[in-house]
């Protein structure tokens, strides 16, 4: 069979997994990606070896077979409609599309062209879903009645407020993006799903006015049996189970901790045959545990392929795509169509909160006296807040405009839709005030090359385009990560420059150090107005407490330590921040200046953990650890990925100390200069800190 070309449409992280699984799928090659940013798109194909890229999906009609569309789900049809046209066979990450008419659209328009529409449903390829299967099909236990998902799980965007998320924008987008998973599961046992009654869980609140449903209770008939699904995000455990029970006993699967556990009837009488199924489930689950452990091991060792079960679950779904390919009766989307259908039903059956409408966008001669670029995150809402408060008009600039909270619907208040990296949309943003806060970092990437060209290369593209207006003056606020800040008692004053040692840090430090070093070598050499702000630790209300500046939170219960947690943190209040920016705006002597913004409540590791598990009324741990015995981890698996055959750099210690943040900060300078005063009662900096998330 000939070689089949594949087009990457999209190159976000979930097209380099789509790039990793089809490299161990015979008889096909990626051979081009688009992305409307050509950086992404090149970053992702040098990190693979792919000859072209395109900034236009519709390039790709005549240059590749296949076409795996991987752009958010409110954009599927619109993508992939014209490539099917063209004579492309696509594969779109699930959900189908937003809509059945979507769907239905897009299923007539691979019946017309003749080609293949598939739906990556991946988790129906996850090793504990085909270990039930498999223990199905050799009549474990009988005939399968019933089958029981609970899905409770965290959801990052909640924990970081981060509601413009298209997954936020309809009651039936959670369920498309999420329920998908466990109904595809269900589906996947027991047929095609015939009939459905749910209840939701009450709307829960994510302030001014926002509320969600983030849970349901659904039953379901299906062709071959009955189903419950528990569906939950936003919670702190994570658990998800697909239990099914049958005629003969039942079988758990543990789709997180990739391990299949049963309960079968014995020979003996009840004292024995409650020993024998104890022995039985406990056997699986430490059978599958050691077999999930030895395989991960092996994968990272390059001893055997990638083991995880994510990797195993997506190479399995594009493996079973490409060879429906070669059957007479090409894949038309049939079970993704299905499952849109179900979970907008399940929607239907209450009238739940909507999201609120778009801001429209100002005239074009509408002018401001800011532009908050990146104005919809955690410091940008905090920042919108406290410039109105001083009575500026706001142009906010986001890729995300979605679902806003009611301030940005304001007279005052201006919202644009756009990302930093669009040179064209910047420039016609930024002419509109003469004042410039630009937030936003300008996004991650394959590699530190992308990453740089991201971060470094949106900071330039803002700072020309406010030369270029006249801008009066252009707050960058970047981090305490373009520091060293891993010399113990070291006095970090506003006189400390980035970090000389860029080259020895990780990539996003190194980005962040190369960003602020761009800013003042265009202060000194163009006369750009800037000044540079650095956060601390940033915290409160709209993001989440488990910071990793703390540490690592493992699953939020333990928190691993970058040191021995006895040094004061470089903490700050978002709100703090916002303070301090506004007066920057009103000061101009801090022009050229960088200035660092930490608050004078400073808990060590230990004190924060501390107080925050008092607060959540959670049992928090603080996991103290040397420095060298993290890098000794680091380097153990450098050694494992080395041998694999992946082409890394040595682990910088230089970023691992620094994350310690043992260096102590002096911020007399800054406060002096801007007649500013952060959050000095230590009470009410907890309180503010764990806003929003105390029990």
């Amino acid at each position: 069979m000939s070689l089949i070309r594949v087009g990457l449409v999209g190159a976000g992280f979930i097209a380099d997994i789509h790039a990793e699984a089809l490299k161990r799928i015979p008889g096909v090659s990626v051979t081009a990606i688009a992305d409307p940013v050509a950086a992404r798109a090149q970053g992702l194909a040098d990190k693979w070896g792919v000859s072209s890229c395109y900034t236009s999906a519709e390039n790709l009609i005549s240059k590749v077979d296949v076409a795996h569309v991987l752009v958010p789900p409110n954009l599927h049809r619109r993508v992939a409609e014209p490539l099917l046209a063209g004579g492309l066979s696509v594969l779109l990450e699930k959900p189908m599309a937003e809509t059945p008419e979507d769907c239905a659209a897009l299923q007539a328009a691979a019946a017309s062209a003749g080609v293949a529409l598939g739906v990556n449903q991946n988790f129906v390829f996850h090793p504990a879903q085909t270990k039930l299967q498999a223990a199905i099909r050799a009549n474990r236990i009988g005939p399968v009645r019933h089958v029981s998902v609970v899905y409770n799980m965290p959801l990052r965007q909640l924990d970081a407020g981060q509601l413009g998320h298209w997954m936020f924008a309809e009651p039936r987008n959670l369920l498309l993006e999420q329920a998908v998973h466990p109904l595809s599961q269900i589906e996947d046992l027991l047929g095609p799903i015939e009939a459905i009654s749910a209840q939701p869980q009450p709307p829960k609140s994510y302030g001014d006015g926002i509320e969600l449903i983030t849970g349901w209770l659904v039953s379901l008939r299906c062709e071959r049996g009955t189903a419950q699904m528990q569906f939950a995000l936003g919670q702190s455990h994570p658990v998800w189970t697909v239990t099914a029970i049958g005629d003969d006993g039942a079988l758990e699967a543990d789709v997180i901790n990739c391990r299949l556990s049963s309960s079968t009837p014995s020979r003996w009488l009840e004292f024995g045959d409650t020993l024998q199924s104890g022995f039985e489930r406990a056997g699986g689950l430490i059978g599958g545990s050691v077999g999930g452990a030895i395989g991960y091991l092996a994968g990272m060792s390059g001893l055997a392929p990638r083991g995880d079960a994510f990797y195993k679950c997506m190479h399995g779904s594009l493996s079973a795509f490409y060879r429906q390919l070669g059957q007479t009766a090409l894949p038309r989307g049939e079970m993704g169509g299905r499952l849109v259908q179900v979970c907008c039903d399940i929607a239907a059956l209450v009238d739940g909160p909507k999201a609120r409408p778009r801001p429209e966008t100002p005239a074009d001669d509408a002018m401001f006296d800011v532009v908050l670029l990146g104005g919809t995150g955690f410091i940008g809402r905090h920042t919108l807040a406290a410039l109105r408060a001083a009575g500026k008009r706001v142009a906010v600039f986001a890729r995300s405009v979605e679902n806003l909270p009611a301030a940005y619907s304001d007279p005052d208040v201006g919202v644009f839709r756009g990302s930093i990296g669009d040179s064209q949309a910047v420039a016609d943003v930024v002419r509109r005030a003469p004042v410039v806060v630009n937030l936003a970092h300008g996004g991650g990437g394959a590699d530190a090359a992308a990453i740089e060209a991201a971060m470094v290369g949106g900071a330039r593209l803002v700072a020309e385009a406010a030369l270029e207006a006249g801008c009066e003056h252009l707050v960058f606020v970047s981090s305490i990560a373009a520091l060293n800040l891993g010399v113990r008692d070291a006095k970090i004053t506003q006189d400390a420059p980035p970090d000389p040692n860029y080259e020895r840090r990780a990539d996003y430090s190194r980005a962040k150090a190369l960003a602020d070093l761009a800013m003042l070598d265009m202060h000194r050499q163009r006369g750009l107005p800037v000044t540079i702000l650095r956060p601390g630790v940033v915290i409160g209300k709209g993001t989440s407490p488990f910071h990793s500046g703390i540490g690592l939170y493992n699953r939020q219960t333990h928190c691993i330590g970058w040191n021995d947690g006895q040094n004061p943190l470089p903490l700050i209040l978002g709100e703090d921040v916002a303070s301090a920016i506004v007066a920057t705006i009103a000061t101009p002597e801090a022009i050229g200046k960088t200035l660092n913004l930490v608050g004078d409540v400073r808990l060590t590791a230990r004190e924060y953990t501390r107080e925050l598990g008092y607060a959540t009324k959670r049992p928090l741990v603080y996991h103290p650890q040397p420095p060298w015995l993290l890098q000794a981890e680091e380097l153990l698996k450098w050694c494992i990925k080395r041998a694999s055959g992946r082409k890394l750099p040595l682990p910088p210690y230089n970023d691992l100390k620094s994350r310690g943040l043992v260096s102590q900060f002096d911020c007399s300078a800054e406060k002096a200069l801007l007649q500013w005063q952060p959050e000095t009662d230590r009470d009410r900096f907890l309180r503010q800190a764990f806003a929003g998330h105390a029990d």
